[in-house]
């Protein structure tokens, strides 16, 4: 897993009341700002014993268990009131993979832990290892004939992000049913770029653009075709989130169907987890089917071998 927890809940998952969770933590990449590890320096480290202490001085020789967040990060995406605690917390979290434990949680925490799609766990929370998330690939979805999964599985994911991009090649009716459910849940500033063949599938890339427009106003939305010329993969899905996701479907964005039905289609769904030694792909595209000028947009990308 990838998660950000509290000093209290270090300690208390490591005083052997939960070994499911126990477990979990141990195997995960922790996410921290100069203010948690200040706060585990505080209340972890100055008693100098016990079983947190010793794991999380494993933790700190071990870098690549560690995701640093900077202030600069958190600021980008709208926290920052960097000293505090439940911001650098819940933005530790956002930065990687979205889940936190925390001991306690105010009513203002848990609001802005919610406008953030982090998941809020305590220490006694029972852990489920059948559904644990990885470190790459943080969740998995399987969409078919037989179930009935709605936006909301992968809606948290875009909650406050301020980059996203999105193509596929076949967009459809209910593509854009999914987009204007989730796009609302974007940051206010965010730039969303579109790329698909539009017409050449039913859905003119100016119904998109005012559709989109009507659901997350203030946004800037682009709608942009691909040029295959310079594409290798033209049957690909994906939507990238910033330097923090990207979603790849092995069908179209289609595949979960509409309300009240939600007749899904074969599908699988993997959300990768990015950061910030993520690599970059090019989508050459134009803004205007065959006649307009070629340019590059490039996102932050899942690395080859993931």
């Amino acid at each position: 897993m990838r998660l950000a927890i509290d000093a209290e809940s270090l300690i208390s998952v490591f005083n052997g009341e939960n070994g499911n969770l126990e477990d979990a933590v141990r195997s995960s990449i922790i996410s921290v700002t100069e203010n948690i590890l200040d706060d585990y320096d505080e209340k972890i480290f100055l008693d100098g014993s016990g079983m947190s202490h010793q794991w999380l001085k494993r933790i700190y020789d071990s870098p690549d268990r560690l995701r640093a967040v900077s202030d600069e990060e958190l600021i980008s995406y709208g926290l920052a009131n960097t000293q505090d605690l439940d911001s650098n917390y819940i933005g530790a979290a956002f930065l990687n993979g979205q889940l936190l434990i925390r001991e306690n949680s105010s009513k203002a925490a848990l609001t802005l832990a919610k406008k953030y799609g982090v998941k809020v766990i305590t220490p006694d929370d029972e852990v489920d290892f059948k559904n644990l998330d990885g470190h790459n690939v943080i969740k998995s979805h399987t969409l078919n004939s037989s179930t009935k999964h709605k936006h909301n599985i992968i809606r948290s994911y875009f909650n406050q992000e301020t980059e996203v991009i999105i193509y596929d090649r076949y967009l459809k009716e209910s593509s854009i049913l999914l987009l204007e459910n989730i796009l609302p849940h974007i940051a206010a500033n965010a730039t969303v770029s579109v790329i698909s063949e539009f017409e050449k599938y039913g859905v003119p890339s100016k119904d998109v653009k005012d559709r989109l427009q009507k659901a997350a106003p203030r946004r800037t939305i682009n709608c942009y075709y691909p040029d295959f010329k310079e594409q290798s993969d033209k049957h690909d899905r994906h939507i990238h989130l910033g330097q923090r996701f990207q979603l790849t479907f092995t069908s179209g964005l289609d595949c979960f169907g509409s309300h009240p039905t939600w007749n899904n289609s074969e599908c699988d769904i993997q959300v990768f987890y990015l950061g910030l030694e993520c690599s970059t792909r090019d989508y050459v595209v134009a803004d205007r089917p065959g006649l307009g000028r070629s340019f590059k947009i490039r996102a932050f990308s899942k690395n080859a071998q993931s």
